[in-house]
C-alpha cells in the first residue's frame, strides 16, 4: 500500500522593512513565535519582492506561506509608493504576487506600537519613573533611520494603534542652540522636520550643525562613528556635543509629542539608536528636557517613560498584527 504523503506545514510571514534592513521571520498558525529570523541588507536588492523571494528560498520556504504581514517604511494606504531613505519603489500588487497571497500592510511604526501593546517589564528599562495611568494613551516613538511616531489607545480590553507621520511634523526649537541649529538647517532645507535631525539619517545633520555653530572642522562621516566616538572613554569633543544635543532635542520632540497624544499611559522608546546608548541616554539632559514645558511640567511629570531592549519588536508586531486582524475576520465572518 503506497504511504500517504504528509502535507508539508503553512507558515505566515512577517517582514519589518525599514530603510536600512530588512527583517523577515516566519510564524505558525495562531503562534506568535518567531522562527528562522534573518536580516537582509536593502542596498543588495533592487525591490522589496526580490529581497523577500530570497529569504524565502534560503530557509526553503517558497510557496507554503499562508498568510502575510509586511510592516514597513512607507505610505502603505497606497498602491505603490517610495521609501523615504532608500532606493526602492513598493506596488504591494507585485509583493502580493510573488508571495501568493493578500499581504496584510502596515506602517512600521505601527508594528513597533502592536509590539509594546504585549511588550514584558523584562524588556524595558526605565528611563523615567511616573506613575501611568493603567488604560491611559501611550506613545511610541524613537529614532532608527528615520523618525516613527505612534500612539496606543485602549480598545475592547486590549490595543490599537493610531498612526499618523509625526517625524516629519516641523522641528520645534527650546533653545537659543537649538535655534541656531535650526537656522544653519534652513539653509539646506525648506522644511526642517524633526526626522532631519533626530533620526541616522539625521545625524550627520546635526553633527554638521553643531560643528557650524561651534567653528570647528568636522572628522566624521557617519553616524555609527559619532555614537561610538561620543561614548569613547576618550570621546570625540565635536561627537560628544551632537550626541548630547541629540538626547536634548529627542526630550523635547517627546514631550511634544506626550502632550499631543496625551500619553498618560507611558511613553515607549523603541528604533535602533537608542538600545545602541543607552546608558550616554540614561546621563544626558533628556530627562530634564521632557519635563521642561512650563505649565505643562507638573502633566509630564507623571509619564514614566521606558527603553525597547527587545531584539526584534518590529517582527514581534507584525506578528500581532496579523493575529488581530485574523480574529477580527473571523468575528466578521
Amino acid at each position: 500500500m503506497k504511504e500517504k504523503s504528509i502535507p508539508m506545514p503553512k507558515y505566515n510571514l512577517v517582514a519589518d522593512v525599514g530603510a536600512t534592513n530588512a527583517r523577515f521571520a516566519l510564524t505558525l498558525s495562531n503562534s506568535l513565535g518567531l522562527i528562522h529570523i534573518k536580516v537582509l541588507a536593502c542596498a543588495d536588492y533592487p525591490s522589496l519582492e526580490t529581497a523577500m523571494c530570497a529569504y524565502l528560498e534560503s530557509i526553503s520556504a517558497q510557496g507554503l506561506i499562508a498568510n502575510a504581514c509586511i510592516a514597513i517604511a512607507g505610505t502603505v494606504h497606497l498602491p505603490e509608493f517610495a521609501l523615504a531613505n532608500n532606493h526602492w519603489c513598493v506596488n504591494k500588487a507585485r509583493v502580493n504576487a510573488a508571495l501568493k497571497v493578500q499581504a496584510l500592510w502596515i506602517n512600521d511604526f505601527a508594528a513597533q506600537a502592536w509590539a509594546m501593546s504585549k511588550i514584558g517589564t523584562e524588556e524595558l528599562l526605565v528611563v523615567k519613573q511616573g506613575h501611568p495611568e493603567v488604560w491611559g494613551n501611550r506613545l511610541v516613538m524613537g529614532p532608527g533611520t528615520g523618525l516613527g511616531v505612534a500612539g496606543l489607545i485602549a480598545h475592547d480590553g486590549g490595543w490599537l494603534p493610531v498612526m499618523g507621520e509625526g517625524g516629519h511634523v516641523g522641528f520645534s526649537p527650546a533653545s537659543k542652540l537649538h535655534a541656531k541649529v535650526l537656522d544653519h538647517m534652513w539653509h539646506t532645507y525648506g522644511h526642517v522636520s524633526a526626522e532631519r535631525l533626530l533620526s541616522g539619517s539625521g545625524m550627520m545633520n546635526l553633527y554638521a550643525a553643531v560643528a557650524h555653530v561651534n567653528g570647528v572642522q568636522q572628522n566624521l562621516t557617519k553616524p555609527a562613528d559619532v555614537l561610538q566616538q561620543a561614548q569613547a572613554l576618550a570621546p570625540d569633543d565635536l561627537a560628544y556635543q551632537t550626541l548630547s544635543l541629540f538626547c536634548d532635542m529627542l526630550g523635547n520632540a517627546v514631550a511634544d509629542a506626550a502632550l499631543m497624544f496625551g500619553a498618560v499611559g507611558g511613553v515607549y522608546l523603541t528604533g535602533g539608536i537608542l538600545p545602541r546608548m543607552h546608558d550616554f541616554l540614561l546621563a544626558s539632559e533628556f530627562g530634564v528636557s521632557f519635563a521642561n514645558k512650563g505649565r505643562a511640567s507638573s502633566y509630564l511629570s507623571q509619564i514614566p517613560i521606558y527603553l525597547c531592549t527587545a531584539l526584534q519588536p518590529g517582527l514581534q508586531g507584525a506578528a500581532i498584527a496579523l493575529q488581530h486582524e485574523s480574529r477580527r475576520q473571523n468575528v466578521t465572518t
